[in-house]
């Protein structure tokens, strides 16, 4: 459970906290006296703060990219009459560490009507071999959880928890309509490659 989130910041002002937080972006600057220094942003599902890490740099430069999910110890400070955070430790966060709902938004959307209408193209179509492969992911208890609740991305497009299913119900529905307007395109193929074309975010 995350114990701290950005929006908390005016009461933990001058103290330190610890706390998990996903990577917006990350950015090598160097000091003064030629020595690395991260400069980063670090969002949760409440906003996002700027951080910045000056000490033993080079044993985490490589630790992470942009887009992975920390576990940050640091001092809450205001720089500019701005909130941001200095850095004392980080790492990684493994997958098994990373609740989604933390970090980003829920989709409102109904789920449950965005999921019928994705198992509705599914069934309308034509080639049997196919229904039967897409089938298999939505009849597996596991990959349809991941399926409704996975963001389509963590810090741009559809970051919002549902947000895989929405932008593919989206993606799904164009593809019907092209489908519809060129009678030659194979819709059974199409849809297909719509329905898969995210699917190791969540099953890697």
């Amino acid at each position: 459970m995350k114990e701290f989130f950005i929006t908390e910041c005016a009461r933990q002002e001058n103290k330190v906290v610890t706390s998990t937080f996903v990577v917006v972006s990350k950015q090598i600057k160097p000091k003064k006296t030629g020595e690395p220094y991260l400069a980063l942003t670090l969002g949760d599902r409440t906003g996002q703060i700027e951080a910045k890490m000056w000490d033993n740099v080079d044993d985490v430069l490589d630790a992470f990219e942009q887009d992975d999910f920390l576990k940050v110890k640091g001092l809450i400070n205001k720089y500019k009459n701005r909130f941001q955070l200095t850095i004392h430790k980080l790492r990684r966060l493994g997958e098994t560490e990373i609740d989604y709902c933390d970090y980003l938004p829920k989709t409102t959307k109904n789920v449950d009507e965005l999921w019928l209408v994705l198992i509705g193209f599914v069934d309308s179509f034509q080639n049997s071999h196919l229904k039967s492969l897409l089938r298999a992911f939505i009849d597996d208890p596991q990959i349809a959880y991941a399926y409704r609740n996975a963001p389509a991305a963590k810090t741009l497009h559809h970051a919002y928890i549902g947000g895989l299913l929405d932008h593919v119900v989206s993606l799904c529905r164009s593809c019907d309509l092209i489908c519809r307007n060129y009678p030659n395109v194979n819709r059974d193929l199409v849809l297909a490659g719509a329905f898969l074309h995210d699917i190791g975010k969540f099953t890697s």
